[in-house]
């Protein structure tokens, strides 16, 4: 598995004695394959997110912008603050997205009628068409990742995972 782990991943491995390498683990050490899965997990989830950043750049956008774009469309004038726990981010962050999303003119911000610090956001017909025009071309774009992927192996993929997602909530350190 040390094949699909790029070498810092590998080098945490045999440091905590888990590599399964015996020039590398202590003799006491048992090797295990879940952390292995967890640090290939790793690279494959950097791998995605750059190429996710490409294939938004040629609309101009990023992760974070687009994934505005679909709460604001799914819920029409909706806050930041309802934008922010829908994405689990900060209010801040949210802020920042809109300002970049309002300077392209994909959103409109108004004023809500007796509450001056909050404001309802929309879609603007370009905000619209943008995301009429990014949904093919994502959607090819994860059937192309995905592919050669049968469905049972698909299947044991999402199990493990969710064992990880589990693990991390159980353990108090899933944020999101």
């Amino acid at each position: 598995m040390k094949s699909l782990m790029d070498h810092k991943h590998a080098l945490l491995l045999a440091h905590a004695g888990l590599s399964g390498d015996p020039e590398q683990t202590p003799p006491d050490a048992i090797p295990e394959a879940g952390p292995a899965l967890v640090m290939a997990l790793l690279r494959t989830a950097a791998l995605i997110d750059r190429a996710c950043a490409a294939e938004l750049n040629e609309f101009d956008l990023t992760e974070g912008r687009l994934s505005v774009l679909l709460v604001v469309a799914s819920e029409p004038g909706a806050t930041p603050a309802a934008i922010a726990d829908q994405l689990s981010v900060s209010r801040a962050a949210v802020t920042g997205l809109l300002d970049g999303l309002e300077r392209q003119a994909l959103v409109a911000r108004r004023t809500i009628p007796g509450d001056r610090r909050s404001s309802a956001i929309t879609l603007t017909p370009a905000g619209h068409d943008a995301l009429v025009r990014i949904g093919p071309v994502y959607g090819s774009w994860l059937r192309q990742l995905a592919s050669g992927l049968s469905p049972a192996a698909a299947g044991e993929a999402a199990d493990a995972l969710a064992v990880i997602q589990r693990n991390l909530q159980d353990s108090g350190q899933a944020h999101g």
